[in-house]
């Protein structure tokens, strides 16, 4: 037993110090506050009117006073209105981004992969870009998503060890989740219908489904009161939108700029943008130094989620076009491990599935309600990670134990990627104005 928690310990203390390296390097070797950090004005005059008012504002008091109110609450804690007020929050965020980390772990551990093994596949994920602009940043996705990974691990902590007191924690994480982000209930809708297509097989009991739903159905429903005594009393909507007041760009519509049937069904790969630019937007984007109107490079959904989940929401090309070749990289080794793990092995069918799952209903939630490109974007569903670090563990303890050139290869691919996702980032920082 001694040994067990020595080791758990261990994992802890190597885990947190390689993501405490990663996320505090790039932090401190920011050109400005405000860098990589989206519509984080909006966010901190969230957290100011709270302050300054003591009590929740309008839904469109500001341009992110829509949101639920979780978020800005805990912000009350970093003296708003104070100098080091952005940067403490920014540097809390990276708990968020640990408390993700570790329940990837978690889900990984129910899986029986090795220890060592998920270390390498945890330093290579949270050394994406956009894994770490997702996790020092002033924006409630940090919170929503950390929160989304814990109600994962939970759901699945249950569903192998089910305890009353399990239900319970899932139960209070469901409400802090639809309390810090609404897409959240995404991921529960995800969860949900995962569990029913296992009923319906017969792989798994009435019972078992019950106690994993239930809590996020509850957790769900104490969103009504806000919604209706909040949102409805201000704005006679339940769901406020920044949108209802604040015009969009017309360059952001994917109906009008390239239907949703060539959007959503069109292969990746078969667009310029896929070869011209690695970014999601295009070389005139550069979000933090007053940027033009800018233009989707990305024409079709995979390769838009494929390319904010590993750089966001930006586009360096004109300004530090040295960064380019670390971008291209990381871009095609994220690939080459997406191909390896892309087979359905029985014991991590599940994760497949609830990948697969993830992306279609967000896909839904793009077609049917944000119908513009710059909301194809991986913040709002990172969730997605935990499956992914499932999957690629999987792969490399199979590849560990026929311990031949395809394991060798794959370690390579992970190191590799982890470089030049650090090479990219510090290439930005130190060169941008």
């Amino acid at each position: 037993m001694s040994q067990r928690l020595d080791s758990r310990w261990l994992f802890f203390i190597l885990l947190s110090s390689f993501w405490l390296l990663i996320s505090v390097n790039f932090l401190i070797t920011l050109p400005k506050v405000n860098c990589f950090a989206h519509d984080m004005w909006g966010h901190v005059k969230y957290t100011s009117l709270i302050h300054v008012e003591k009590k929740l504002p309008n839904p469109y008091q500001g341009f992110q006073t829509y949101q639920p109110p979780l978020y800005y609450l805990i912000n009350q804690m970093f003296s708003p209105k104070t100098e080091y007020h952005v940067l403490k929050v920014r540097l809390f965020s990276i708990v968020y981004g640990l408390i993700f980390l570790l329940s990837c772990h978690i889900v990984m551990d129910q899986w029986n992969i090795p220890r060592v093994i998920q270390l390498l596949v945890l330093i290579y994920f949270m050394s994406i870009p956009a894994f770490v602009h997702l996790f020092t940043t002033y924006n409630n996705d940090s919170l929503a998503m950390a929160l989304s990974g814990a109600i994962t691990a939970a759901s699945v902590k249950c569903f192998f060890k089910p305890k009353t007191s399990l239900m319970i924690f899932l139960f209070v994480l469901a409400v802090l989740g639809v309390y810090s982000k609404y897409n959240v209930i995404l991921l529960f809708v995800a969860i949900g219908i995962l569990l029913a297509g296992a009923f319906i097989v017969r792989a798994v009991p009435m019972k078992k489904v019950l106690l994993i739903v239930l809590p996020l159905m509850l957790g769900s429903l104490t969103l009504i009161p806000y919604l209706r005594f909040h949102n409805y009393a201000y704005t006679g909507k339940y769901l406020p939108n920044n949108a209802d007041i604040w015009p969009l760009s017309p360059f952001w519509d994917i109906k009008k700029n390239v239907g949703y049937l060539r959007f959503f069904f069109k292969p990746p790969a078969l667009t310029t943008g896929e070869w011209t630019d690695p970014y999601g937007f295009d070389a005139d984007f550069h979000y933090e130094l007053g940027p033009p109107l800018f233009y989707w490079a990305k024409r079709t959904y995979l390769s838009s989620v494929m390319s904010t989940s590993l750089f966001g929401e930006y586009n360096y090309s004109k300004k530090v076009p040295s960064a380019d070749k670390w971008a291209w990289i990381t871009l095609w080794v994220q690939i080459a491990l997406l191909v390896s793990i892309s087979y359905r092995d029985k014991n991590v069918r599940a994760m497949s599935w609830f990948l697969f799952l993830s992306l279609f209903l967000f896909a839904l939630f793009i077609r049917f309600s944000h119908h513009i490109f710059n909301c194809v974007n991986f913040r709002f569903f990172s969730w997605i990670v935990v499956p992914l670090c499932v999957l690629t563990a999987s792969e490399l303890h199979k590849r560990y134990k026929e311990n031949g050139n395809k394991y060798r290869l794959f370690i390579v691919l992970l190191v590799a990627g982890s470089v030049a996702h650090i090479l990219f980032f510090n290439t930005l920082n130190s060169n941008l104005p």
